[in-house]
C-alpha cells in the first residue's frame, strides 16, 4: 500500500508531484494508473499528466462532469 500524503510531500493536488509520488512508489507508469477522485477537476489533471481517471458521483441526482468519465459507485471499477 502507498499513502501519499500532501503535507509529507510539501505539495496539493492539482500539481504533479502529487500524482507522481503515487505512481512511483507503486512502480507503475501513469498510464497503469486509475486516479478516482470527487473533483473533476482533479480527475482531468490526471489524465492530463498520462494517468487514466475518473471522478466519483457520490450524490444521487447530481449532474455528472461532462468533461471526464465518471462512476457512482466504486463498485463499477471491478466490472
Amino acid at each position: 500500500m502507498t499513502l501519499v500524503i500532501s503535507a509529507v510531500l510539501g505539495c496539493r493536488k492539482p500539481d504533479p508531484r502529487m500524482y507522481r509520488a503515487g505512481s512511483d512508489a507503486l512502480g507503475l507508469a501513469p498510464a497503469d494508473c486509475l486516479f478516482v477522485d470527487d473533483d473533476p477537476d482533479l480527475v482531468g489533471a490526471a489524465i492530463r499528466l498520462g494517468y487514466q481517471g475518473v471522478t466519483l458521483v457520490r450524490e444521487p441526482g447530481a449532474e455528472p462532469p461532462a468533461a471526464t468519465p465518471w462512476i457512482t459507485s466504486l463498485r463499477e471499477l471491478s466490472q
